[in-house]
């Protein structure tokens, strides 16, 4: 199993599906700014794409430098240890990490983009072509089940 970090580290050694750490706006760490024009799911999924991001970042820079890392992992040993040692479960163990929550991510893309509301305009009408090309816009799918059927 995999250790649970403290909220104020950023590094692939927690649970999938612990709450991921944030950082606030007025943090000087953080490059990418999102425009709150974006929807707020939309802007979740991103953030937290780039904390996994981060995350394997992390563990491929604990290879590098492992003096700079920190915390005890389950197995005893300290990350420092493991990775000076060229461990590759810490690796997998990140791997796997990132794994879990991208597919998490994905999933409520998915559910998000699928649920869109039928319409019962018949197919091929002005009506539907004006639906559709608003699902398109708000980057729904297009077709929808329930929708008409001609």
């Amino acid at each position: 199993m995999i250790e649970p970090m403290p909220r104020d580290k950023c590094s692939p050694f927690h649970r999938p599906g612990d709450p991921l750490p944030r950082g606030t706006a007025g943090d000087p760490n953080r490059r990418t700014r999102l425009s709150p024009h974006l929807p707020r799911d939309l802007r979740g999924w991103l953030r937290r794409t780039a904390v996994i991001h981060a995350h394997l970042l992390t563990a491929v820079r604990l290879y590098a430098r492992p003096e700079r890392a920190g915390g005890r992992s389950l197995e005893g040993d300290t990350y420092a240890a493991r990775a000076a040692r060229g461990d590759r479960t810490l690796l997998h163990e990140a791997l796997t990490f990132a794994r879990d929550e991208i597919d998490a991510i994905r999933d409520e893309v998915e559910e998000a983009i699928d649920a869109v509301e039928a319409t019962a305009a018949p197919p091929g009408s002005a009506a539907k072509v004006a639906v559709m090309a608003e699902r398109v816009r708000r980057g729904e799918a297009v077709f929808a089940g329930g929708d008409a059927e001609g």
